[in-house]
């Protein structure tokens, strides 16, 4: 049987097939199906690390990999048959010396369990986050793990008096301002990346329509997720700084709440 080749080197059409399609999946699945999703996947010809740590992250145990050393074997299947290349396996060794640490913190460990309803007794307590593109992932998924360390859940930022966000950092200010979990901005996050996110040259976003083409994007984005809710609603401080780019030189506008 020839050699197949790694599966970094799928197009990138492919992988992100894969990964909308392991993402759809995600959204429904209990804790136990995603484990036993994380021990398919790793024994997969076309799987990706990036799939196996995007199960870790949202709450896979990893358990079954450590069982009757069968990461380690299926792994040194694959690199056999050529579908983890030299480069790749030290990434899928990184995951088998790390995961099973990662998800014991994170979900094992008894919470540090900080005073539930506990507030500043003076001033306010911020919480600012960065945006990035979908850099702004990193930002929700520390939250999780520290609200899932912490606390044992993922009601961590509601004990900040006061959210701020900045560039796509604004969303998941607003989104859990809105009441939505962590889990849920993840996946919101992720659904929004074609519509916001838009491939191209500088050249093309500074001569082209793209950020026309971006900011109609980003309004129905709003739109869509805030149908009826105004900062004037909201019942917590919420800042979401803005440049308005239609003039020169820009202007900063500060949306507070």
């Amino acid at each position: 049987m020839p050699r197949m080749s790694c599966a970094h080197k799928m197009s990138a059409n492919k992988k992100i097939e894969r990964v909308d399609t392991l993402m759809t999946f995600l959204k429904s699945a209990t804790q136990q199906q995603m484990s036993a999703k994380l021990h398919d996947v790793w024994a997969a010809p076309q799987a990706t690390i990036t799939e196996a740590r995007l199960l870790l992250t949202l709450g896979a145990n990893p358990e079954s990999l450590y069982k009757d050393d069968y990461g380690h074997k299926t792994l040194m299947d694959r690199v056999d048959s050529g579908t983890v290349c030299d480069k790749c396996v030290v990434k899928f060794n990184d995951f088998l010396e790390y995961a099973g640490v990662i998800y014991e913190e994170m979900c094992e460990q008894t919470p540090i369990n900080i005073v539930r309803g506990r507030k500043c007794t003076s001033g306010l307590l911020p919480l600012c986050m960065d945006g990035g593109g979908m850099r702004g992932l990193v930002s929700v998924v520390c939250l999780l793990f520290a609200s899932r360390r912490i606390l044992g859940d993922e009601t961590l930022v509601n004990y900040f008096d006061w959210l701020i966000g900045t560039s796509t950092g604004s969303m998941l200010a607003l989104s859990t301002a809105n009441g939505r979990t962590l889990s849920e901005c993840f996946f919101l996050y992720w659904n929004m990346k074609r519509q916001i996110f838009l491939e191209g040259s500088t050249m093309s976003r500074l001569l082209g329509d793209q950020v026309s083409v971006q900011t109609r994007n980003i309004e129905k984005v709003l739109s869509d997720c805030f149908p009826t809710e105004t900062f004037q609603q909201c019942d917590r401080r919420l800042t979401v700084p803005a440049l308005d780019i239609s003039m020169a030189p820009a202007r900063l506008h500060i949306f507070r709440g």
